[in-house]
């Protein structure tokens, strides 16, 4: 057991020389009175716990456990925060408390249910996964830190998402997170720098792991990746490519066009290194991903997020139409990026023969200073 080996913790079953609970009631019931009368000394503060422990150690029966149980939990609601956390740290080894004293305990606030989450011999992994879903973060965070999780209690911390209790389980030493699980914790990991850390760090992370994140971290830990795992250029396009995959955009509105963070970066990447074509903007909105379109033809056009959209969303293609004469994207990608751009922002309203047909008039009358002045106007809004 991990936590035996410190000299607050004695082992169990060792009686105390007492023939019967009923004197052991009366030595804890004379502590507590000594305990309050004392101002909560230290000396009366370790006779308590001396006597809490001496009931422990008793023979008892199951129904003197049952009362003892019901004895201690009084006790522990009573006393003061360090004294329960010093009983909390005495008792979470042992393996003989009553049920109900070690699932009050389990479920109590942390400063009692830390030590027992983290070290109890008793707690089941049932038992674990029920505390998982019924209780708060600090209560995961104690049991990522438990010896030898199993893998369904990992993966069910991994899918709470926490930061805290996900680099508890990284740093866990007693465990070796399979791949499967390192994938889970790799969508999640980017979210959180010092997490993206250890993440990165973890003893045993496959290259292909460290590398389908590449994009998603910072520079700084990009540069760990490509030092670290010899990282290749072939290699960080592959990754940037499967980026890319990745923002497709069932539905937009309003509240949601806003491109992330990720996007944004990755357009200013294509923009750097000249990848941004007609034909790039027409493939990202067949695949739908409509956040990542208004991320690209921003960097292109210089435009904000928000006219981009509602140039998206307007009737007739106006406005579509100035942005891509002022930019020379052809008439063919034109007619193109207005129907997916339509399709995608306002679905529910279909594209008219007639309406095409205006769009395809308004592109024709533009010249490219006329587009050019009226994008730069745009622009400077």
């Amino acid at each position: 057991m991990a936590y035996i080996s410190d000299k607050h913790y004695r082992t169990t079953n060792a009686v105390q020389g007492y023939d019967s609970f009923d004197p052991l009631l009366v030595q804890l019931h004379d502590s507590v009175i000594q305990y309050k009368s004392k101002n909560k000394d230290q000396d009366s503060s370790s006779e308590l716990i001396n006597s809490v422990a001496a009931i422990l150690d008793a023979n008892l029966t199951d129904s003197e456990k049952a009362l003892a149980s019901d004895v201690l939990i009084g006790l522990i609601q009573q006393v003061e925060r360090d004294i329960r956390i010093n009983l909390s740290h005495k008792l979470a080894p042992r393996d003989d408390l009553h049920h109900s004293l070690l699932n009050y305990m389990a479920y109590g606030t942390i400063d009692i249910a830390g030590p027992v989450l983290e070290y109890s011999p008793l707690l089941t992994d049932t038992d674990i996964l029920y505390i998982i879903e019924a209780t708060s973060p600090n209560h995961w965070r104690a049991i990522a830190n438990r010896d030898c999780l199993s893998e369904r209690i990992s993966e069910s911390l991994i899918n709470k998402g926490d930061a805290k209790a996900i680099h508890n389980l990284l740093l866990n030493e007693s465990i070796l997170l399979e791949d499967n699980l390192l994938k889970m914790i790799g969508v999640i990991a980017p979210q959180d720098e010092d997490l993206a850390k250890d993440y990165i760090g973890y003893k045993s992370l496959p290259k292909n792991l460290a590398v389908a994140v590449y994009w998603q971290v910072s520079v700084a830990i990009r540069e760990k990746i490509t030092q670290q795992f010899k990282v290749t250029g072939e290699e960080v396009d592959a990754a940037l490519e499967d980026s890319v995959q990745d923002f497709t955009d069932t539905i937009l509105s309003s509240d949601n066009m806003r491109p992330s963070n990720l996007m944004v970066e990755i357009a200013s990447q294509y923009h750097a290194s000249g990848r941004i074509k007609d034909r790039l903007f027409v493939d990202c909105l067949r695949r739908r991903q409509g956040r990542f379109f208004i991320a690209l033809f921003a960097k292109h056009t210089d435009l904000s997020f928000d006219i981009i959209w509602s140039m998206m969303q307007q009737v007739g293609g106006q406005a579509l139409a100035v942005a891509c004469r002022a930019t020379n994207i052809s008439k063919e990608h034109f007619v193109s990026l207005f129907l997916l751009t339509r399709t995608i922002a306002r679905s529910s309203q279909a594209v008219t023969a007639e309406e095409l047909k205006m769009a395809m008039r308004y592109y024709d009358g533009l010249t490219y200073k006329t587009a050019r002045d009226i994008l730069k106007d745009s622009i400077a809004q």
